[in-house]
């Protein structure tokens, strides 16, 4: 069973080495976002030497107002890497202004990533399912992953004839929504994720290693075969990581 995690905080671990060294034993395919472009660079030495573990570069909403200086240096390092996140759109925040900025940023590192169009970017849509699923639009030139997606079924909707992926955690696994939103996705819009170590799996962060049981539950969910279910979502894996799998339709921003 080959084994990916498309969404891992990895350098939040207090013991990140030791999850690098089950990722490497396991060869689970991970890809370690990040939270501000300042820390690209840490991260990335981090997963340095590694077979498995590709570094993306964010920023991530709720830190906007703290971080919004830190876009040039986003432009600057955009091109050291394939791989982009967290960013995306959080308006748990009630404040127009708060949400504007997000919205501002947002929209032009889709048109930053837009302009080099070979990035897997995994997003964050906290309560702007829709405002996200908007702002990319129906001809994206690059893989959009919604991370963790809690949206509304018409959001949902609208993502799927965008072309939209999504990435399944544990905790969405564990909810009743989350189950009845997956169980309106096709098999091959899905991925599989853990956003540790935020995410936890009994007492413990979620690492790596629990897409296993992601496999599994998808698997009971969809009613098949867990290898299959397996093989499947690696080929959503590897498409999405295939720039001819990605859409040449010409993109303009909204």
């Amino acid at each position: 069973m080959r084994l990916f995690d498309t969404h891992c905080h990895l350098d939040l671990y207090p013991d990140y080495r030791g999850v690098i060294d089950e990722i490497e034993r396991a060869r689970i395919y991970t890809i370690a976002v990040t939270n501000a472009p300042s820390v690209f660079r840490r991260s990335s030495q981090i997963a340095e030497g590694t077979q498995f573990v590709r570094t993306a570069i964010g920023l991530h909403p709720e830190l906007v107002g703290q971080r919004y200086g830190e876009l040039g240096l986003f432009t600057e390092l955009l091109g050291e890497t394939s791989y982009v996140g967290e960013v995306g759109l959080d308006f748990v925040s009630r404040n127009q202004r708060d949400r504007d900025l997000q919205k501002k940023v947002f929209r032009i590192i889709l048109e930053r990533c837009a302009d080099q169009g070979d990035k897997f970017i995994t997003v964050h849509s906290r309560r702007a399912a829709g405002d996200v699923v908007d702002m990319v639009g129906s001809a994206y030139p690059g893989t959009v992953v919604l991370h963790w997606f809690s949206g509304s079924s018409k959001v949902l909707e609208r993502a799927l004839e965008n072309g939209l992926l999504f990435s399944v955690n544990p905790a969405m696994l564990a909810s009743e929504k989350g189950r009845q939103l997956i169980a309106k996705i096709p098999l091959d819009r899905l991925l599989t994720e853990t956003d540790g170590p935020f995410v936890r799996v009994g007492d413990n962060s979620a690492r790596p290693r629990d897409v296993a049981a992601v496999v599994s539950r998808l698997a009971e969910l969809k009613n098949l075969d867990p290898d299959k279910v397996a093989e499947a979502l690696f080929d959503n894996f590897r498409d999405a990581l295939t720039p001819e799998h990605r859409p040449r339709l010409q993109w303009v921003q909204t």
